[in-house]
């Protein structure tokens, strides 16, 4: 009777943990890195002080992780892995930046990226690791929220090679595209708003979806 007694202790001890427990739903996606393969996202409001983050995953050394611009004039993000290094190559308006963090981050494992934007000063981070540049010039807002370009990852839309016009950089059509796992896509997608995770807006070709649970213990 007293190992009844115990045992039942025991699984109401177990249930009062897993009701105590934090239960956090995360949803990605898998790009299989075709030559047609990409997502499509709300617009950035990157303004003069945006953020956007990411966790990203793949055993490829190249390929476009993520491309945004003001429409096809001046101002735009690129980030993409280069021989397992990942590079932000961006322009303010002022001429093109280039930061680059990392290495060997094609190893099968997960890794955080985030960008952050303080008027003419732009930081790239990897895994805790940052490096920071200043742009030149006296302008700095990104664009016009209204006529930028929506957020694309792994890969352009084939439609843009008839429309080069339309990119503040064409040579990111010719990128190769992004083969691995993106989750935890994270930025402001409206002016005044804050940070939100994203949901795709629009996907092509392959793009698997997948959702997990982080138990987080209080």
């Amino acid at each position: 009777m007293a190992g009844v007694r115990l045992k039942n202790m025991h699984l109401w001890l177990l249930r009062v943990f897993f009701l105590c427990a934090i239960i956090e739903v995360t949803s990605g996606f898998v790009l299989e890195g075709s030559q047609t393969s990409y997502a499509q996202f709300r617009k950035w409001n990157a303004g003069l002080n945006g953020s956007l983050e990411l966790e990203f995953k793949t055993e490829q050394p190249n390929g476009l992780l993520l491309y945004t611009d003001d429409g096809g004039t001046y101002d735009f993000f690129e980030i993409k892995l280069v021989e397992g290094a990942l590079r932000l190559r961006y322009n303010l308006g002022g001429g093109a930046q280039i930061l680059t963090v990392g290495r060997d981050l094609n190893d099968g494992h997960w890794h955080k990226v985030q960008v952050e934007r303080h008027v003419e000063t732009t930081s790239l981070t990897v895994d805790g690791v940052t490096q920071s540049r200043s742009s030149r010039g006296k302008e700095f807002q990104f664009g016009r929220l209204a006529s930028n370009s929506d957020v694309y990852v792994g890969g352009m839309p084939s439609w843009y090679n008839t429309k080069l016009t339309l990119l503040a950089l064409p040579s990111v059509i010719f990128e190769p595209r992004f083969g691995g796992a993106i989750r935890n896509l994270v930025y402001a997608d409206e002016e005044g708003g804050l940070p939100r995770r994203q949901e795709m807006k629009m996907k092509e070709f392959k793009v698997s979806i997948f959702t997990f649970v982080i138990q987080k213990v209080t």
